[in-house]
């Protein structure tokens, strides 16, 4: 009996992809490409570079549990730095070699008399691959707003996951548009820069102090013993569960959480109005919790102007707001998110074919879900790393990544070793997941009163995982295999 070959292939060289190529590599699985259409790795840390752009995650769990960084400069580490780290993995691992940098993948068909993926290259190229990972982000098209006269607004305007450097602020009136992730990094920096500062805020978000610090020579001296890093992680981890209990609608919590927001903005703003018009109508968690130590100092200085209204159009020198009120301004920042491939409408970074040329959108479109983040029925031999519900919300994505890609791992290699020609989730037992886990996510923070893109059309939530890290990994670990189909070759 010949020998069963395997060739995998990832798409996307960000955070998860490499983490994916990593986990492979760990689990001695070698026969594996990765795809990348940028020219490095890094994902959104290699492609966003807006001034002030750090994470919102502590540095030593916003990384690779069996590769840690001693080193972190601070505790909230920078874009450049976390670009770095991951670029660093990626060559201690061999997976530069592995990645085909500049390719983009267009389109994904599943062969079912094959059991193989063909995948079709933005240049034509077609390859073949028997099983294909999807690691490429939710991060990747930025969003502009439907508003009149996008084109009309004569001077420089640009999205900022797109930051241009090139234009000199100073001496500058500059208009930033929306006041969630982006916007809170964004917004002090612009107001260090330009001469005039607009800032345009369709809804209030709950903005927690970062509280950065950098970390010192002794720390990093003693985070290269393992038993000091990993009690500094355990302290890192334990804090963050403090988030859990937010999204579980904790009353204690929610109450800490309020009054911490409220009393920084008060030591740096005191007109009533400004408070007002920043404080949420909503209970913490509804929406993206963003995080910012100088964002409230910013919008408290005699330059910096809040408009607590929608943008509805720009003309050739300036913006409408909602109210009516025109602003006239020199630069329009765009800070208003991104695309989210999840949803039929929007235009995914590549188009997936399963079972019966079935377009993997379109299933999401009758219903969001899949298989714990990781599989969707109708399409065998593929796999996601922090899908649909594969997200702990609480804490870093990367330990969401490292359970599933473990799992993932082991599927793939169950096809070389089992001689399994394909493996889907069973549509049943999908079903019944998904059911049980939106009763649960429907008691959760994202159902209140507010808009937010954890939930899809019909109101369930899409995005995250209702429980800990510790109940995913137990789950996963101890899945029944019943819950798959399998076909031997």
């Amino acid at each position: 009996m010949s020998e069963v070959k395997i060739k995998v292939g990832i798409m996307g060289a960000g955070l998860t992809g490499v983490l994916m190529g990593m986990q492979l590599r760990r689990a001695g699985i070698d026969d594996f490409v990765i795809y990348e259409k940028e020219s490095d790795v890094g994902g959104t840390w290699l492609r966003n570079t807006y001034p002030g752009l750090h994470c919102d995650v502590p540095s030593h769990l916003y990384s690779y549990s069996f590769a840690p960084n001693p080193d972190w400069s601070t505790v909230h580490a920078s874009q450049a730095e976390i670009q770095a780290y991951i670029r660093t993995c990626a060559e201690k691992y061999g997976l530069i070699e592995k990645i085909r940098f500049g390719v983009s993948v267009d389109e994904a068909h599943y062969d079912e008399a094959t059991a193989t993926w063909r995948i079709t290259t933005k240049d034509g190229e077609t390859i073949e691959h028997r099983a294909l990972v999807s690691a490429t982000g939710g991060l990747t098209e930025p969003n502009l707003p439907q508003i009149d006269g996008l084109d009309a607004f004569e001077g420089p305007s640009w999205h900022s996951g797109a930051w241009r450097d090139d234009v000199d602020m100073s001496d500058k009136r500059v208009a930033v548009i929306g006041s969630a992730a982006s916007a809170v990094q964004v917004v002090p920096e612009v107001a260090n820069r330009a001469k005039e500062l607009h800032v345009f805020q369709r809804s209030p978000n709950w903005v927690m102090p970062r509280n950065n610090a950098p970390y010192t020579e002794e720390q990093k001296a003693a985070f290269r013993q393992e038993s000091a890093q990993r009690a500094h992680w355990i302290d890192l981890y334990r804090a963050s569960l403090y988030m859990y209990r937010v999204t579980h609608k904790d009353p204690q919590m929610i109450e800490y959480f309020r009054q911490t927001v409220l009393g920084q903005m008060r030591k740096v703003i005191d007109d009533p109005a400004i408070i007002e018009a920043l404080t949420p109508d909503y209970d913490p968690g509804c929406k993206r919790i963003v995080v910012s130590d100088e964002y409230y100092p910013a919008l408290g200085k005699a330059h910096v102007h809040l408009h607590p209204h929608a943008v509805t159009a720009l003309t050739k020198s300036g913006v409408v707001a909602a109210d009516g009120s025109q602003s006239e301004v020199d630069i329009v920042v765009f800070c208003t998110g991104y695309k989210l491939g999840a949803r039929a409408d929007d235009s995914p970074a590549v188009l997936v074919y399963g079972r019966n040329e079935q377009w993997l959108l379109a299933a999401f479109a009758k219903r969001a879900e899949s298989y714990r983040g990781i599989m969707v029925p109708g399409f065998p031999n593929y796999f996601t790393v922090c899908g649909i519900n594969g997200v702990a919300a609480y804490t870093s994505l990367i330990l969401s990544g490292e359970i599933q890609t473990e799992h993932i791992a082991q599927r793939i290699k169950d096809l070389v070793e089992d001689r399994i020609k394909s493996i889907e989730p069973k549509a049943d037992a999908t079903r019944e997941y998904n059911d049980l886990i939106q009763a649960e996510l429907q008691t959760m923070s994202w159902t209140g009163p507010c808009t937010n893109f954890y939930r899809d059309r019909t109101g369930n939530v899409v995005s995250f995982f209702p429980g800990t890290l510790g109940r995913m990994r137990r789950e996963l670990r101890h899945v029944d295999h019943n819950e798959y189909a399998t076909e031997m070759f």
